[in-house]
């Protein structure tokens, strides 16, 4: 969190997206009321334990698995709108809270999906890796920056293969030896069909990374091909 954001929630705290209570963006009790998706492949939404990938679409994917900690709508949505449009970089901590319980291994280290360079000059952060830097914190697992994001990418409203068409050498690795041989877990705000996440894992797995999974705050319940 900025220290202007930290003086902006101490001298006008933030009032509760969901029931408008004075203190944080999000307060405890309704952060609690965020609703779950199932466990299921992030792909084609087969239930699957631990949200793996399902064996068909691990076939086409080198993503392990994608946990979700949220629906994409209501209140999550706002909270992705505060953090990455209205310049509320506090929403990443309330992000984070709910996607550390996701996590359950401790020789990971977390990596950000990095966003576009325009996006980092109108908002003044990276909110990907803000979003690491206080997940990191909360699961006590290392954070590195690995990847590096080239070029400028508009994903809105294309198909999966259209997206990954568009991503096509999107992502380079700028720290290869840390990579090597690592499990890592690929961090984001919210995801829909997951071409971003295969795209930024693609080049960690050519890399020499063991294992990638992938955790975001929200998918859509439903996603288009």
């Amino acid at each position: 969190m900025s220290i202007l954001d930290t003086l902006i929630g101490t001298m006008a705290p933030h009032e509760c997206l969901a029931c408008g209570a004075e203190g944080d963006l999000l307060c405890a009790a309704c952060t609690k009321t965020l609703r779950a998706l199932p466990e299921r492949c992030y792909r084609c939404q087969t239930f699957m334990k631990k949200s793996l990938t399902c064996p068909a679409c691990g076939q086409l994917s080198p993503l392990a698995s994608v946990r979700v900690a949220t629906a994409y709508g209501a209140a999550a949505k706002q909270l992705i709108w505060k953090l990455k449009l209205a310049g509320a970089q506090s929403a990443a901590r309330v992000m984070a809270q709910r996607m550390s319980a996701l996590i359950d291994d401790t020789e990971a280290i977390i990596v950000p999906v990095p966003t576009a360079t325009s996006r980092i000059r109108q908002r003044g952060y990276d909110q990907a890796r803000l979003l690491t830097r206080e997940l990191s914190w909360q699961a006590r697992l290392p954070a590195y920056d690995c990847l590096v994001r080239s070029g400028q990418t508009h994903q809105h409203g294309l198909r999966r293969q259209d997206r990954l068409t568009q991503l096509t050498d999107a992502f380079r690795v700028k720290k290869p030896r840390l990579v090597r041989e690592s499990h890592i877990i690929l961090v984001d705000d919210v995801t829909t069909t997951g071409a971003t996440l295969e795209a930024a894992a693609k080049v960690l797995e050519i890399a020499g990374a063991k294992r990638i999974e992938a955790i975001v705050f929200a998918q859509p319940e439903t996603t288009k091909e």
